[in-house]
């Protein structure tokens, strides 16, 4: 499997608008938005997503986009320095092939590229593979946000994770 990471623009739109509401359909507990919400943006809408001030990733086997996450930095003077990533999902054939690695490294190098100190991300406190994933980035949990989602009338709490880019070497 030759897989490629790329930073998404509007033309893939279409690309990613058909993974995301794959990850919506396969992990509602995932994400804040459902499928339902996604299914009516125009493609319009999915092309200015891409071309705003997050930066979209996604991976590629061949031709096929397997999985997408994205970042956005701060503004402002007295907080640039920090940096979220969002809607990370990888589809199920891609997993445990090392998709997850290629793009969480991707995103990472994008910010600090970017100059960010630290990178915060929520994750679901029951994914144990993301978990992990995200502490072999150097991410470390400092709290819990408890009903940070209600799917299907399922309370979702999230585990908030930071990587210190900054302090890697130490």
């Amino acid at each position: 499997m030759g897989l490629s990471v790329k930073r998404l623009g509007p033309d893939d739109a279409k690309a990613y608008r058909g993974l995301r509401l794959e990850a919506l359909a396969d992990t509602p507990v995932a994400f804040g938005e459902s499928v339902e919400e996604a299914r009516d943006r125009p493609v319009a809408d999915w092309q200015a997503l891409l071309a705003g001030e997050r930066a979209f990733f996604g991976v590629f086997d061949a031709d096929r986009l397997v999985a997408c996450a994205n970042y956005l930095p701060q503004p402002g003077e007295k907080t640039r320095h920090l940096g979220w990533i969002f809607g990370v999902y990888v589809s199920p054939p891609a997993r445990g092939k090392g998709t997850s690695d290629l793009l969480i490294g991707a995103v990472l190098a994008h910010a600090r590229a970017e100059g960010a100190l630290q990178v915060h991300l929520g994750v679901w406190t029951e994914n144990r593979p993301a978990l992990r994933l995200y502490e072999r980035f150097g991410f470390s949990t400092y709290g819990t946000q408890p009903r940070a989602l209600l799917v299907d009338g399922r309370f979702i709490d999230e585990h908030q994770m930071v990587c210190f880019l900054d302090k890697e070497d130490e």
